[in-house]
């Protein structure tokens, strides 16, 4: 039987929450039964309907902010007051700060949330907690990004001396949710870099095939550059933080690696000196902290 191991990282503290066989760490905060928020990303699916039409249509799906709420028992520990536990905890859950909710699986490996606490620690002692070495925590979460998160993955390619050459990174998404990538380009007369459709030129009403090998060529970098293909957040930036999207004419990388894409090399291309670097990262993301 695989039993999850459950742990909690902030700035400066570290707690074994939940492990196999029952155990919780030195710390003496051990996560009671029943949380909430824990597991699956809530979601929504957005529907419209005309005037007089049967049914409907999906339009896409509503992805709230994740909350959650956690149950705690906290103990006195050898050489550890009731008291101490609870100041340590509440250090840990203070107001904003952020704690990393680490669950770990033997089959999944380790995925997180990052969390902040959303209102007041709940207490609610029967009498004072110093007599019993015990206390009963709530901690009401949430979690901005409500996807779980796994470790990045990185695929990397450098020219192999100066001058014009192509060569080939490799791309795939595990994940139930779309992958966009982030590139980083060391300074060269020219990149291209691929923004390949993977059959999803439907979302921007292009004909099937058209997008399947297309290429973003730069202009002359004359300092690093990072591309965000994710629509959420700056296209272009430069190593010193300007934003570079002026120098493409209005050309972003607009496509995404679909959920459960199995490993694919794709080319990349520079003009430039020898050992110019481009790295793709991959970031992971899942809707749920173990399994799909």
């Amino acid at each position: 039987m695989y039993v999850a191991t459950i742990e909690m990282e902030s700035d400066d503290d570290y707690a074994l929450v939940s492990a196999p066989d029952g155990r919780f760490g030195e710390e003496g905060f051990e996560l009671d039964v029943s949380p909430t928020g824990v597991y699956s990303t809530a979601f929504t699916l957005r529907t419209i309907s005309g005037a007089f039409e049967i049914g409907g249509r999906a339009v896409g799906h509503e992805i709230p902010i994740r909350d959650l709420t956690l149950p705690f028992n906290l103990y006195a520990m050898p050489g550890q007051s009731i008291e101490e536990t609870i100041s340590r905890f509440r250090r840990m859950w203070r107001m904003g700060a952020t704690v990393k909710w680490l669950f770990s699986t033997e089959i999944s490996g380790t995925r997180w949330l990052n969390l902040r606490l959303a209102k007041e620690i709940g207490f609610s002692p029967e009498r004072d907690w110093n007599i019993d070495g015990f206390a009963r925590a709530v901690v009401t979460a949430v979690a901005l990004q409500p996807m779980y998160e796994s470790e990045e993955e990185h695929s990397s390619w450098s020219n192999p001396s100066a001058g014009s050459h192509t060569g080939a990174v490799l791309l795939s998404n595990p994940t139930d949710q779309k992958c966009f990538l982030e590139w980083s380009l060391d300074p060269a007369t020219s990149w291209g870099f691929p923004d390949f459709s993977f059959g999803q030129e439907k979302h921007w009403k292009r004909p099937p095939g058209a997008d399947a090998e297309r290429m973003i060529n730069t202009p002359a970098l004359t300092q690093r550059l990072s591309v965000m293909a994710d629509p959420m957040m700056d296209t272009y930036i430069s190593a010193d933080l300007s934003n570079a999207a002026g120098l493409f004419n209005g050309v972003e990388p607009i496509y995404w690696i679909p959920p459960y894409t199995d490993e694919v090399y794709v080319p990349v291309t520079c003009n430039g000196p020898a050992d110019a670097t481009c790295t793709v990262t991959m970031r992971r993301f899942w809707s749920a902290e173990a399994g799909l």
